[in-house]
């Protein structure tokens, strides 16, 4: 019954096929019940079969040679017997080729679409420029999801593991469960953990994933490297520590991190510590969801400092602007930076 699941036995190269065939590698446990839907969805095809005039003839013909053939070989002292069980064959010769249309009709016949579950069914919470959104899971697991952010997973959970698709950054507070570790992908990047909060940024366009670990451990795998020869593919982190992938050179740098200026956005605040412009900008462009150009050719004299809650856009650029030796103006929809 579900249309995305229907797609992907029509079409396996579509959206839909290339998420289902990630999902069933990813659970393996589930790919006998997803091959007998995938049959039952394909036999829907099938239609009544009858026999026409001509088969049945053929058919009566056929058992009306062999039973005198029969007939005939038996002795002349059976022949009251015979001629019983000759009866009782024409009586069957007429309603075998009923029977076995019916039997027939009854096999091929049109399975019943409403006795077909749906087993899950595949969520998709995407966030915008200038938004924010709490999404919060069937286990009892929060995700803060920032701006230009997408979480994808399925509904229900497997039985074995929690696993959900990251693309952006987002605050997890993962309820516990010793049996079922919670595991999120991020590109290249496998983060696995049984309970704990922890922060991961991975836009696409940093070139880079970090994770950030609030409370409790967690487990994080290049799968790149997963599949290589080489060595330090996966690491450890404890409270306080983040691990840094750069996704160009393949590997982890662990280290420390200044928790307002990775964690602080979940609670609403910006903050900014020596920040360059570039990163100045993107941040504010992602928070308020507006395009910002930097018209200065020369760097801003001195890194951008602060922290700033419940303020908007123009209360910030004021603070901000005399310190940094920047000027700005609103102009037509966007801000421009000199």
């Amino acid at each position: 019954m579900d249309e995305s699941f229907y797609n992907w036995v029509k079409k396996p190269e579509s959206d839909d096929g290339l998420f289902w065939a990630s999902w069933l590698n990813d659970h393996p446990s589930k790919k006998d019940a997803a091959n007998q839907a995938k049959t039952i969805l394909k036999s829907l095809a099938f239609k009544q079969n009858n026999f026409n005039k001509t088969e049945i003839n053929d058919l009566w013909n056929s058992i009306k040679a062999q039973t005198v053939e029969d007939t005939q070989n038996k002795s002349i002292t059976g022949n009251q017997r015979s001629l019983g069980f000759w009866s009782f064959l024409k009586v069957a010769a007429v309603i075998l080729p009923f029977i076995v249309a019916s039997v027939l009709f009854l096999f091929y016949r049109q399975a019943p679409i409403e006795n077909i579950e749906t087993v899950f069914e595949k969520i998709e919470k995407y966030n915008p420029q200038g938004q924010k959104l709490t999404v919060f899971l069937s286990d009892g697991s929060k995700v803060k999801l920032n701006a230009e952010s997408r979480l994808t997973y399925s509904k229900p959970f497997d039985d074995d593991k929690r696993v959900v698709y990251l693309e952006g950054e987002a605050f997890f507070e993962v309820a516990a469960d010793p049996e079922k570790p919670f595991i999120v992908r991020t590109g290249e990047l496998e983060t696995r953990v049984l309970g704990t909060s922890f922060n991961i940024k991975a836009y696409p366009e940093d070139g880079k994933i970090d994770v950030a670990v609030k409370s409790g451990k967690v487990s994080v795998t290049s799968q790149n490297m997963k599949n290589s020869d080489m060595q330090g593919n996966n690491v450890v982190l404890s409270p306080k520590e983040m691990a840094s992938y750069s996704q160009k050179e393949h590997q982890f740098r662990v280290s420390g991190f200044d928790e307002k200026e990775v964690l602080s956005w979940s609670d609403g605040t910006l903050y900014f510590n020596n920040a360059s412009m570039s990163e100045f900008v993107t941040k504010l462009e992602r928070w308020y969801g507006v395009e910002i150009v930097v018209a200065r050719k020369t760097p801003v004299k001195k890194g951008i400092v602060g922290e700033f809650k419940d303020l908007s856009l123009e209360e910030i650029l004021m603070g901000t602007h005399e310190a940094s030796e920047f000027s700005y103006e609103f102009q037509n929809g966007k801000v421009i930076i000199r």
